[in-house]
């Protein structure tokens, strides 16, 4: 049996642009500091291998105290004499003409810089054969053919496992990422390999069961789609068998992405500052998360709706919220937010309000209108029949909030 650690999409020197200069630093931080864990774990457990499914740096913006702590790590690995694999991704091929990539690695550390599948062999002290890693890298950043389909069939009796950077077409959140060296679960189950070490798509997930094939994720959020725990996969691998993997967390910074709804009673910062903790709370979970962002959603009815629109406002609020949960950072969604206004009450009044509301619910009911006075190019997009119905009716959701709202605050009232 191989015990491996499988890291993918480390991302070290990530830019985190659109954040403050202080949260760029600890989500820089946050990442340096989940691959020196991801090596002090596969020394402190004495796993038979490390593998690296590509893109563990952003080539272009690689610091050189990023560069030094990469081989500082790697050296490390070699001390303890558990061989390293590495497979070059989109982020970080093999033109690329970074420092790193002419650098000198520590024997027993490998790199796949082609994409010819290569067979290395992993051997015990003794020399006997304990397993194989069969991997290829990405030549350049924009690698349309499919990688996967040149990898080998396995053969004999110790563990194969394949070490690739690659898009699944069948994986989950794949739409959010580009398709580089694109294959399916095909390509994987011929080859009869016992793991697939897989990276490119940041959610963490087993691709296909038959194929053994895992994307590990990445060991840190980079956005605010990246919510969660982040980190990497022991795997436990024996020829013939399925693998077994357990989840290694690694990250201690986490975006978390929290709804906060029943808002009608919140007319300061200080209720709602109660009130987003109590919907933490009941949420929380289990997390090793030392520092979070928060990206809260907020929905429904709420009397500082006007104050929570103002950018300014917005961003006083943030920064009372950041200081007082405490978080590293919270950023405040408002789209859902309504201002608590009664439609009901202007129903079937002889004003234009009134007239309006009723023009909505006969839009609602009417089976023909809806589509009839819904603009040429909206109508075309949605669709034909039962999903066209749906699509439209769904527009008018809230609308009817809205619609009070635009006109008493235009009214000055």
């Amino acid at each position: 049996m191989l015990k491996i650690l499988h890291l993918a999409d480390v991302h070290l020197d990530t830019v985190f642009g659109s954040r403050s200069e202080r949260v760029r630093q600890r989500l820089r931080e946050n990442i340096r500091d989940a691959f020196v864990q991801a090596i002090d774990i596969a020394i402190g457990d004495r796993v038979d291998a490390v593998v690296i499914a590509g893109d563990l740096f952003d080539g272009e913006l690689l610091s050189f105290t990023t560069e030094k702590l990469i081989l500082d790590q790697v050296q490390r690995l070699a001390d303890a004499h558990i061989p390293g694999f590495y497979a070059t991704g989109n982020h970080d091929p093999a033109s690329m003409r970074a420092r790193l990539a002419s650098s000198e690695w520590p024997d027993g550390f490998h790199v796949f810089r082609s994409g010819t599948p290569e067979r290395v062999d992993i051997r015990a002290s003794s020399g006997e054969l304990r397993g194989v890693i069969v991997g290829a890298g990405h030549e350049t950043n924009r690698v349309s053919e499919n990688l996967a389909a040149g990898f080998p069939a396995a053969g004999g009796e110790v563990p194969h496992v394949g070490l690739l950077h690659t898009m699944v077409t069948s994986a989950a959140s794949e739409q959010l990422h580009d398709r580089y060296a694109p294959c399916d679960v095909q390509d994987l189950r011929r080859t009869g390999y016992d793991y697939w070490a897989l990276g490119h798509v940041h959610t963490r997930q087993q691709v296909d069961e038959e194929a053994n094939a895992w994307y590990s994720g990445n060991v840190g959020g980079r956005n605010p789609r990246e919510t969660g725990p982040r980190g990497a996969l022991m795997a436990h691998v024996e020829r013939g068998k399925p693998a077994v993997t357990e989840f290694v967390s690694l990250a201690s910074v986490e975006w978390r992405h929290v709804v906060v709804g029943d808002l009608g009673g919140v007319e300061d910062a200080s209720v709602l500052e109660s009130t987003v903790r109590a919907q933490l709370e009941s949420t929380r979970g289990e997390s090793s998360a030392r520092d979070w962002i928060l990206i809260l959603d907020l929905e429904g009815p709420c009397p500082m709706e006007p104050d929570l629109r103002d950018p300014d406002r917005r961003l006083e609020l943030e920064e009372i919220l950041a200081e007082s949960l405490p978080a590293l950072a919270v950023e405040l969604r408002t789209s859902r937010l309504l201002t608590p206004y009664d439609a009901d009450s202007y129903r079937g009044q002889p004003h234009l309000l009134g007239e309006t509301l009723a023009l909505l619910a006969e839009l609602r009911e009417s089976e023909d209108l809806l589509p009839q006075t819904a603009p040429e190019p909206l109508a075309h997009r949605s669709g034909q029949g039962e999903g066209r119905a749906a699509y439209l009716k769904s527009l008018l959701d809230g609308l009817d909030h809205e619609l009070v709202r635009r006109l008493l605050v235009e009214a000055g009232r």
